[in-house]
């Protein structure tokens, strides 16, 4: 047979569609598996949330170096999450930049002799904030830094006087429909 540079090439083109075929196979099967591994994470993440308490310290220690939680969650919300969602609660007209909600954050670690984690993981951690819509996030003027963006509580609280003054209202109109 007298094949020539093309038929070589020709020949190298239908080996290698193949082989891909193959591969892309592989890759799909391999998928399918880490998806049923991941699930399987997930259940357990579920389950050391019904179980953790009996747990003792040794055990708590060896889940936490596997990379699970082992602090009581209050609220579904990881501990830097809930100090995020509690600084944003305490700050004037519930917001502040994301700068800084982080330097607030910062401080509190330090002041409680925490060791505070970096910008980066403080925002990963708080994306549950965003996620459940808890808080919001309005771009700042620089879309490409974040810490010029505007977090915010999704709705509003009530001053200590407006929540009085309603409740007084309530009672006396409860009173004039004859339920007080």
């Amino acid at each position: 047979m007298n094949a020539t540079i093309v038929d070589v090439l020709i020949e190298n083109i239908k080996t290698d569609q193949i082989l891909l075929e193959e591969v892309e196979a592989k890759i799909d099967e391999t998928k399918e598996e880490k998806r049923k591994v991941v699930d399987r994470l997930k259940d357990y993440r579920k389950d050391l949330s019904v179980l953790l308490k009996y747990a003792d310290d040794a055990q708590k220690q060896k889940i936490e170096e596997l990379g699970f939680e082992t602090q009581e969650q209050s609220n579904g919300l990881n501990p830097i999450a809930q100090s995020a969602f509690d600084i944003i609660l305490k700050a004037k007209e519930n917001q502040l930049t994301n700068g800084e909600l982080y330097l607030a954050y910062e401080k509190g670690c330090i002041a409680k002799k925490q060791q505070p984690v970096n910008y980066t993981e403080f925002n990963i951690k708080c994306r549950t904030l965003f996620n459940t819509q808890r808080l919001l996030r309005k771009k700042g003027k620089d879309v490409k830094n974040s810490r010029e963006d505007i977090i915010s509580l999704n709705g509003r609280t009530l001053p200590k006087k407006e929540v009085d003054t309603k409740s007084k209202a309530e009672t006396s109109k409860a009173k004039d429909d004859g339920k007080g």
